[in-house]
């Protein structure tokens, strides 16, 4: 195979729309490439403005840019490249072991064509420890689709550089590039808080949940029973609503009708009664909507809640089936082992639930109403009838604005409601390859990218078999048999979970008694000198000692568990790290500096770890023993 063919199928292994618009590039026509030798040596014509890649000989200039790179960025995990030109530079950072990831964006397709006829990196593209971009469409849901977990973690060392000044002419491109990664990290930045409180709360009410849910329908059995329609409506709290309303009711013995939690008595009081509803929080509030709907209304629904629910939601579901899954967000809940009751929630809100369920039952079509996440022309935030007022959500000075739905303009908006914007946003991507039509009929709002804006009206009459009579939705209840082996099950695997805990907490209590010493020991002298007072081989043989428990956390069984509830209270703290770990240590007062840094850090970081294993043991073992209690009324029913 020649260096292009091994190129190509490598790219076609990892990236099969970008190498399908490479491989239409027969020949290259804009530039021309003059080889005198090595391909590092290869420089590249610009026919259309007369100007070269590089300045200079091309393997001087590439070698230059790679020493002053180095000088920077050599012990950084990720590299981000704007340009691949001849592809040598490309090709000599893969020689670097530190970067375990190279994001190299390029605008030119002729350009990527070029050098993957002239440099072999097939294995890295494979691997996808280079992942090439083309910037033509590239936003940021495409980046948080292609971003990997580690490049999150490093965010705070994030610089995009230039391959060669030669790219200094797409500074457009450049510019709106580096929004797009600026954007994701932000997410990330927002969406991770410094509280663990409310993972502990969602820990709680799925552990005191385990019992309805596993006496309840599994996931798959509401995925194979729930479509009793080609056309799903998925009906958000939006100012929107309220002028579709009418047609939903003209059509709702037609169409599966997906609701929100919150739209339930908007919904009641317009005397239509949707198929499935949803709910994502934890919080308790969230029963309200349902207090305020009556139990002949709720006869009927299936109500597909997260297991994460408060008492006071599932205490006010008074008719109806309820199912209950899992969220995809949380290691502990995969650690169960309860595969068929499912996954939904990977979005924020109950509207993102929706559409993940939709998209998961082959509806021919998926329509969209009440969407806005944004605020309507009036100020207002949600539907007429909303039962926190239909303008519960204040507008703010700090609030943000996006692309308008119809793409006229800009709307107000705020950042919660963009984060369930990109939750959206990236399951429509997700979504490509099936077969189906997301329709965004809101007809307000914000653009929700990927979807097919269409009027409602429009959307009906296209789409609606108003000849098909949709039946009601009934679910199918688990064996005794089944309920009484799964519950043995959760009490084994928090026996499981709660003997991870006591190694960690062990490990840790140690490094953080040797942390303590240590820094009591030094923290009398200026932090500007400490490199002349600790002994750098003292400081290194600690870091040793924090690299044993920091891989006990990440890599053994124990994140099985509980990574998922601990991070939060260290995300932010493993970004300063993760930014540390990458400084330069020219001078023997840099690796003092940088130890006792590292050292300063994981103090912080063992104390938090510490006192979140506690914190988790006071919820799962009294719950366990509920657990067991329950069981064993399965076993004497004498004694219920």
């Amino acid at each position: 195979m020649s260096i292009y063919e091994k190129n190509m199928a490598a790219l076609k292994s990892v990236n099969e729309d970008l190498a399908t618009k490479i491989s239409q590039i027969t020949t290259n026509e804009k530039y021309e490439v003059f080889a005198s030798g090595h391909y590092a040596d290869a420089n590249i014509l610009d026919r259309e403005t007369n100007a070269f890649m590089y300045e200079k000989r091309p393997i001087d200039d590439i070698e230059e840019t790679y020493i002053e790179l180095m000088k920077e960025y050599k012990l950084y995990k990720i590299m981000y490249i704007y340009g691949i030109a001849n592809g040598h530079l490309i090709n000599m950072l893969t020689q670097n072991q530190f970067h375990e990831f190279i994001y190299v964006f390029e605008p030119e397709l002729e350009l990527l064509y070029i050098a993957l006829n002239l440099t072999d990196i097939s294995e890295d593209i494979a691997s996808k420890r280079v992942v090439l971009v083309h910037t033509q469409g590239f936003d940021s849901v495409i980046f948080r689709r292609i971003v990997e977990g580690l490049a999150v973690v490093h965010l705070k060392a994030y610089d995009l550089r230039l391959n060669t000044e030669f790219y200094n002419r797409y500074i457009a491109d450049i510019t709106e590039v580096n929004q797009n990664i600026l954007k994701v990290f932000r997410y990330y930045l927002v969406s991770t808080g410094n509280d663990a409180k409310d993972e502990l709360l969602g820990l709680e009410h799925f552990v005191q949940n385990l019992p309805l849910m596993l006496k309840n329908p599994q996931l798959n059995n509401l995925v194979h029973k729930g479509r009793n329609s080609d056309t799903a409506i998925i009906v958000a709290t939006g100012p929107s609503l309220t002028k579709q309303l009418p047609l939903l009711k003209e059509i709702q013995n037609h169409v599966t009708i997906f609701a929100v939690d919150a739209c339930l008595p908007v919904l009641e009081k317009e005397n239509i009664k949707p198929d499935i509803v949803t709910s994502i929080e934890r919080v308790t509030a969230t029963g309200k909507f349902y207090e305020h709907t009556s139990s002949s209304f709720q006869k009927d629904i299936v109500f597909a809640v997260t297991a994460i629910v408060a008492q006071e939601l599932l205490d006010n579901i008074k008719e109806g089936q309820l199912q209950l899954s899992m969220r995809p967000t949380g290691w502990h809940y995969s650690f169960m082992e309860f595969e068929k009751y499912g996954y939904l929630g990977l979005g924020m809100s109950a509207a993102n639930m929706a559409y993940e369920l939709a998209s998961s039952m082959k509806f021919n079509q998926v329509m969209i109403i009440g969407q806005d996440l944004a605020y309507a022309k009036d100020g207002k935030s949600h539907a007429l009838n909303h039962i926190f007022g239909d303008d519960e959500i204040k507008q703010k000075a700090h609030d943000e604005y996006t692309e308008a739905y119809g793409g006229d303009g800009e709307v107000r908006t705020t950042k919660i409601w963009k984060m369930f914007l990109n939750g959206y946003e990236n399951t429509v991507e997700q979504n490509k390859e099936k077969d189906f039509l997301t329709i965004n009929a809101t007809e307000g709002g914000a653009r929700i990218k990927g979807t097919t804006e269409m009027p409602f009206a429009q959307a009906v009459k296209t789409y609606v078999d108003k000849e098909h009579k949709k039946e009601k939705i009934v679910l199918d209840l688990p064996s005794k048999e089944l309920y009484e082996k799964n519950m043995l099950q959760a009490v084994e695997k928090l026996n499981e979970a709660i003997a991870l805990a006591k190694v960690m907490k062990k490990s840790v209590r140690k490094l953080l008694k040797v942390l303590t010493k240590v820094i009591r020991k030094y923290k009398k002298y200026p932090i500007e000198d400490i490199h002349l007072y600790a002994k750098e081989k003292e400081l290194v043989k600690i870091v040793d000692k924090i690299a044993v428990s920091r891989d006990l956390y990440y890599n053994g069984e124990f994140k099985t568990f509980y990574e998922s509830l601990i991070s939060p209270l260290l995300t932010h703290l493993e970004y300063d790290i993760a930014y540390w770990s990458l400084q330069k240590e020219t001078t023997n007062k840099d690796k003092v500096h940088k130890e006792w840094k590292m050292i300063l850090f994981h103090h912080e970081w063992a104390y938090r770890i510490l006192v979140n294993i506690d914190a988790i043991l006071k919820i799962i073992e009294p719950k366990k023993a509920d657990l067991e209690a329950e069981i064993f009324t399965l076993d004497n029913p004498q004694k219920m």
